[in-house]
Parts: C-alpha cells; sequence; structure tokens
C-alpha cells in the first residue's frame, strides 16, 4: 500500500457545470451522467446497483401528461492518478486465477446531484411556455453565490410554484427539497456542501487499463459489446416501458375508469409489457458475464433481439395496438360526453332501473364490442407462458384488427343521433335514458336496448325506414288522390301530414294498416300544399319522407312539384 501511495499523481481538477434536459429517455439520461454503453447494459440488465446521483437513472415518468425537466449539477474537485513505472512479477502470482482483467489507473473525484422537477399538464397547456419560464430561472444560477436569492418575476414564480422537485445526489442533506423554492436554496448550496476541503466527494470516474497489455499470461478475458447492439437493447427496452406508461395514461381517462371491459384490455397490456421487460433484462443480466467472459458470442443478444422482434411484442405491433386504443378511447369519450350533456349517464345496475316502477320504458345507448376478443393481447399471454421456443410466435398470420372500423363508427354516430331525438321527444315522460356495455356480437359497435312491459329482456330498438314520398294517383275537382307505399315492420303508425305553405302547423291524417290511398278535400284553389308520410315507431320516434308540392289550379288542375 505504501509503494502504490508513492506511485500516486495527484492534481487538483476544480470544475463546475450544470445542464437542462427535458428528455427522460436512458439514453439522455445516461449522457447526464456521463455512462458509457458497457455500464449502462450492466445496469438494465441488474448487473450493477447504483446509489446516490446515479438513483435518477431508475426514476422514470409515469405519464405522458407528466412534464419533466432536470437540473444536473456536476463538480469536480481532484484527480488521482497511477504511475505505471514497473510491477515486479513476483506480486502477480494472484492473476493466474483469472479473477482480476484489469487495473485502476486513475480516478476522478467530486459529486452530482439531480434536481427532478415534475408536474400535471392539463390538455390546453403549452408545455414549451412553461420550460421557457423555468429554463430562464435555470439561468440565474450561473455564478451566483451561496446563500444568495434569486429574484423572479410573476410568470417565472408561476411557473415555479407549478412543479415538485425529487433530490437524487452524491450529497448529505438534512432533508431532501420537494418544492421547487425548496430546490433552489439546495442548488445555491452545494458548493458549501463538499467541505472546506473538499472532502466530501466521491469517486466519479475511473480509468481502467487491460491486464493482458502489461503481462503477457494474464489471459484477455473481457469482450466489449458493440455500441450498435447496446443501442438496440436499450431501444427495446424503451419500446415497453413508453407502451406501459401510454397504457397508465389511457387508463386514467374516463372510458377506462368508466367501463370494465375497456379497462381491462389497457390493464392488461400493461401487465403483459411489464413481465417481457423484466424477463428480457433478466436474461439479459444472465448473457453479459457469458458474452465478456468470452464463454459465449455476443451473438446471443442478437439472437435476443431477433427472438424479440419476432414476438408480439415487437414495437410496430405496439405501437398499432396503442394507436388503436387511443383511437378507441377518444371516440368512447366524445360519446359519453355528449351522452352525458344529454341527460343520460352510465350506469352499472340494470335490475335496479328495471324493477323501478317509476319507469315504463328503460332505453340504453349500449356499446357492444368493448370486449371485443383482442389477437394481439391472446398471443402476447400465450407467448409468455410458452417455456417452448418462441421463434415462431410472430403475429404474421393474422394481422391484429380493431373493431372499430369505419363502418361501426358510423353506425355508432347514427345510433347517438337516434338516441337523443327519443330523449327529446320522451323528456317528459316516465322513460329513462341511460347508457351501459354490453357484448353483443351481432350488433357491433353499439345499439340501442329498450325493456319494456316490466321485462328485464330488452330488444333493439330500430327506427322505422323513411317512408316513400305520397304519389298523386287522381285529381277531382278540389279533391286529391294521393298514393302511399306499405311502411315498414318496425312502423306502428303511418300518417299522411299537409299543409298550406304559409302555415307553420301540420294537419295528419292517419292512414290504417292496410289502407293504401289518402283522400285530401276541399283543397283552395290557387294555393301550394306541402305533403309528406310520417313513419311513427316505438316511443314516437317519427321519420317524415321527403315533401310533395301541389297547387290547386283553376278548381281542378293540380300542378305538382
Amino acid at each position: 500500500k505504501e509503494q502504490l501511495q508513492q506511485n500516486i499523481n495527484t492534481k487538483p481538477q476544480i470544475n463546475t457545470v450544470f445542464t437542462v434536459t427535458a428528455s427522460d429517455s436512458t439514453e439522455d439520461k445516461s449522457r447526464v451522467l456521463n455512462i458509457d454503453g458497457c455500464l449502462k447494459l450492466s445496469f438494465l440488465g441488474g448487473l450493477v446497483h447504483v446509489s446516490g446521483a446515479a438513483n435518477f437513472l431508475k426514476d422514470t415518468k409515469k405519464s405522458f401528461n407528466q412534464q419533466r425537466l432536470t437540473l444536473h449539477y456536476h463538480s469536480t474537485t481532484k484527480f488521482e492518478e497511477l504511475i505505471m513505472n514497473h510491477f515486479p512479477s513476483g506480486e502477480m502470482a494472484h492473476y493466474d486465477n483469472d479473477v482480476a482483467t484489469h487495473v485502476v489507473t486513475a480516478v476522478l473525484y467530486g459529486a452530482d446531484a439531480c434536481f427532478v422537477f415534475d408536474r400535471e399538464v392539463s390538455s390546453d397547456e403549452d408545455k414549451r411556455v412553461i420550460a421557457g419560464e423555468v429554463k430562464a430561472v435555470f439561468g440565474k444560477l450561473k455564478g451566483i453565490s451561496a446563500g444568495a436569492n434569486i429574484n423572479l418575476n410573476d410568470n417565472q414564480k408561476t411557473a415555479a410554484q407549478k412543479f415538485s422537485c425529487t433530490f437524487y445526489g452524491d450529497f448529505q442533506l438534512p432533508c431532501n427539497p420537494t418544492s421547487f423554492e425548496d430546490a433552489m436554496k439546495v442548488f445555491i448550496d452545494l458548493p458549501k456542501l463538499l467541505g472546506e476541503n473538499k472532502e466530501h466527494t466521491i469517486p466519479l470516474r475511473v480509468w481502467l487499463y487491460p491486464l493482458d497489455k502489461l503481462f503477457s499470461r494474464v489471459v484477455k478475458f473481457q469482450h466489449e459489446i458493440s455500441i450498435s447492439l447496446s443501442t438496440d437493447i436499450e431501444s427495446v427496452i424503451e419500446s415497453l416501458s413508453t407502451t406501459e406508461m401510454k397504457c397508465s395514461d389511457l387508463l386514467t381517462d374516463t372510458p377506462a375508469l368508466t367501463f370494465t371491459a375497456f379497462h381491462d384490455k389497457i390493464n392488461d397490456m400493461k401487465k403483459n409489457c411489464y413481465q417481457c421487460r423484466l424477463s428480457l433484462m433478466k436474461k439479459l443480466g444472465s448473457l453479459l458475464p457469458q458474452i465478456r467472459g468470452k464463454f459465449i458470442e455476443d451473438t446471443a443478444l442478437i439472437d435476443l433481439i431477433n427472438d424479440h422482434e419476432k414476438s408480439p411484442f415487437e414495437r410496430i405491433s405496439l405501437e398499432q395496438w396503442l394507436k388503436e386504443k387511443e383511437e378507441e378511447s377518444d371516440i368512447i369519450k366524445s360519446l359519453l360526453t355528449q351522452l352525458n350533456d344529454s341527460g343520460a349517464m352510465v350506469e352499472i345496475n340494470l335490475n335496479k332501473n328495471v324493477m323501478s316502477l317509476e319507469v315504463t320504458h328503460l332505453v340504453s345507448y349500449t356499446f357492444t364490442s368493448l370486449g371485443w376478443t383482442d389477437e394481439l393481447l391472446s398471443k402476447q399471454k400465450t407467448y409468455l407462458s410458452s417455456t417452448k421456443e418462441k421463434n415462431e410466435e410472430k403475429s404474421s398470420e393474422s394481422e391484429h384488427k380493431t373493431w372499430l372500423t369505419p363502418d361501426i363508427q358510423k353506425t355508432m354516430r347514427n345510433n347517438l343521433r337516434v338516441f337523443k331525438n327519443l330523449i327529446d321527444l320522451n323528456s317528459n315522460t316516465s322513460v329513462k335514458f341511460i347508457v351501459a356495455s354490453k357484448e353483443m356480437e351481432n350488433s357491433p359497435g353499439s345499439c340501442i336496448l329498450l325493456y319494456e312491459n316490466e321485462s328485464n329482456e330488452a330488444v333493439c330498438f330500430t327506427p322505422p325506414t323513411k317512408p316513400d314520398c305520397p304519389v298523386i294517383e287522381d285529381v277531382r275537382c278540389r279533391q286529391v288522390v294521393l298514393k302511399v307505399s306499405p311502411p315498414c315492420p318496425v312502423t306502428e303508425e303511418l300518417k299522411l301530414l299537409y299543409k298550406m305553405k304559409e302555415e307553420k302547423d301540420w294537419t295528419s291524417q292517419t292512414v290504417s294498416k292496410n289502407q293504401n290511398t289518402v283522400t285530401l278535400t276541399d283543397l283552395r284553389p290557387d294555393t301550394e300544399y306541402n305533403i309528406k308520410c310520417a313513419a311513427v315507431g316505438k316511443l314516437n320516434y317519427t321519420v317524415d319522407s321527403d315533401v310533395t308540392r301541389l297547387t290547386v289550379i283553376n278548381q281542378n288542375l293540380i300542378k305538382a312539384k
């Protein structure tokens, strides 16, 4: 030890810098802490346990609705270097055991600190404006002395107050800051916390020299993994983490909070990706020592990546699935908002409403496909539970398809229109309108369920089809005989409506079931009339035909349009 101390050269290396980053990726966080690819892989594989400022690597955003800014403080104090004049051969006997691979040749001392500022972002906020104000505050930290105060304008104060703080550092603090204001006070005092003689520092960076370059009998034991391979593995893990985070956001939105079936699908995807990520990192941790020890080739890592790309967890499949689920969530949310605005609320306890004596008819806008079988989730479950080789699990046989096709979207919009019309027609009656979810393969997307006659068995409400326009069949003086077409099966009553053009109200005449003509009498001469048919269905839902216009001329001549 004494001889070692004699061969160490120590010199001061005083330097302090701070940086601000808005990125939360493993790559950018590693760059902030000056962690190279090999060490980063060891961290991802669970082979390296971090502490102090490096705990920042483990802190990831929980949501894309979360804005994050990280202030990184980096200070160096001294540099120690080993002067390698000679190594007596007699002292190298223990290297024959193949335990050591490198010798430490230099150490840089100092300390790091990461202030992680987070806040929730509303949909109407501009992240760039807030980030700009906060970065302007950070800019005022340059050259500020310990104990000094920072002068902030009103906008900067407002922006700063929205952030909470999490501290990771190589400093011993009485208590960690949790607010922006407390964090700034700690930041300003960091140089003082290094100690009067900079004694409160730790090794920040270590330089290693391979022993095989010093002693020929030492076996070259360490194999480096390429940067491109490290980047590919990191990208795979990042893709799974991103999917988990987006699922977390979907789980907090209205559709997932409202409907269990929709919630469960997203939650299953989140759990599957988490399980796959842990499995991948565990495999990485077992492969790295074998590759670095040259017991196996680094092609094992390539195989690991290729197997993943053939699995139902490959990036493109996950991105497509998320895109579909985000679209589904947006559409369901839009429908729920319009339904709630019309007075129809989501009801889970259907029996309570069916049994109510105050309700004669229960009408439900029902989502019918939220529990649709999800092919990708099924394949993921099989993949995760399989103990066999998974090379052939690629989901190319049948591409995952969403249930929310353009035709189904059109159906759901039309059902919404019909449902809202029913509410307007029956607002003051004993008809109750609700929103629910029930799987119905024969009615994909949504349907309107009608419970009536004190029955808990529902029928799909179908509005009458648009009736044909009445046709002039005969003219007799001031009488007109109109032919009407038979109504559709769901029409409960067919009416002929007519009025003078200038009038507001229509005169109604019921058309009996087997009647195919209607005669209008006492039409005024030289007067234009509007005539149409109206098909009335259940709950008074009415659909009108196009309007026929006619005029009585010279008491017996009809001019029709």
